[in-house]
């Protein structure tokens, strides 16, 4: 042999080979376990949009818990459930920020819960549109012409300018309301006269914070001090020691809702803070009737956002029944599946 060199020897059991039949390994006897057809739409036929939708049942993986939760939120209407929806800051970052606005302004959601994110951008959006870009962007060239991206989407910086000063206006007129009535207001009222401000701005109707104070459908943004929100209240804090923001009556107004709702509905688009709000709040009557998980968490972690129903049952956050799914895949493609097949066309 050869230095350097290992040689293997592999003795095979003839004997032990000759006992194994190949062909009743490959052609076990089978049982017709589970239930339904796979197939997918019919596109030789002239088309229909519900009848497409409705499709999905039997087009397996995620298009099958995709049609699941349409047929959750069509449960959750004609029952009369009050829907709460809760979405992280990046769903409002990119087009679905419109969607929601269309929900609230038809109330179709009665309750809404999001991040400082998610508020700030749907105002941001009312003085100037984001724009498309690149998710492969040199980050260098983008900061030197003053430009912030979100995945593809660019914010010009040009509109947190802007922001700074309808936050200084707004700041300075609640702060005399404060002074005026001797009392902090607190986070719902904060979030309700932005929906105020907005009012005489241009294009106030795309916004659904307007919509929200319009058509008095509770709208909370936890944590309310995050983002350009946050430096805002710290430079005013600065100057005006005493203003402050009292933060209890949004916990009060969110579990007051839950208690006294006859049914109740979950739509929770991603995971974080919004998401454990509502679902921490419906513990109280031991779950939510109906629940509508859209995220891409991996539940091996361990994390809120990753979290599936049957870890929700444990916890009394959702119903012990079959009246909840998670949706594994990105919302900004499976929302408007599932607001036009369970809201606007059922």
């Amino acid at each position: 042999m050869e230095r350097g060199l290992i040689s293997f020897v592999l003795i095979i059991n003839c004997d032990f080979i000759k006992k194994i039949d190949p062909k009743k390994a490959l052609f076990k006897k089978s049982k017709e376990l589970g239930y339904g057809k796979i197939r997918g739409y019919d596109l030789n036929k002239s088309f229909d949009a519900l009848e497409f939708f409705n499709a999905y049942a039997d087009i397996g993986f995620q298009a099958t818990n995709l049609a699941k939760a349409i047929e959750l939120v069509k449960k959750m209407r004609s029952e009369n459930a009050t829907i709460f929806l809760g979405f992280t800051s990046n769903v409002t970052t990119s087009g679905l920020r419109d969607i929601i606005t269309y929900l609230v302004k038809n109330k179709l959601v009665n309750f809404l819960v999001t991040t400082t994110g998610g508020l700030e951008e749907d105002i941001l959006k009312i003085h100037g549109p984001f724009l498309k870009g690149s998710f492969d962007a040199d980050g260098a060239y983008l900061r030197k012409n003053g430009v912030n991206r979100s995945g593809n989407i660019y914010v010009p910086n040009e509109r947190y300018i802007w922001f700074e000063g309808f936050m200084k206006t707004y700041l300075n007129r609640i702060y005399k309301i404060q002074t005026k009535q001797n009392r902090m207001l607190d986070s719902v009222e904060f979030v309700k006269e932005l929906g105020v401000s907005l009012e005489n701005i241009n294009k106030h109707e795309e916004s659904f914070t307007y919509w929200c104070y319009k058509n008095k459908i509770p709208l909370i943004c936890t944590p309310l001090a995050d983002g350009a929100i946050g430096d805002h209240l710290y430079f005013f804090k600065k100057e005006h020691p005493d203003f402050g923001v009292e933060l209890s009556k949004e916990v009060e107004l969110l579990y007051d809702t839950v208690m006294n709702a006859e049914k109740t509905g979950a739509i929770i688009l991603g995971g974080s803070v919004p998401k454990h709000h509502i679902m921490n709040a419906l513990m109280l009557r031991d779950g939510a009737e109906y629940t509508i998980y859209i995220n891409t968490g991996y539940e091996q972690e361990g994390s809120n956002a990753g979290a599936n129903p049957e870890e929700a049952k444990s916890w009394g956050k959702a119903s012990l029944d079959d009246n909840n799914v998670k949706v594994w895949g990105e919302a900004s493609i499976l929302f408007p599946i599932l607001v036009a097949a369970g809201f606007k066309l059922s």
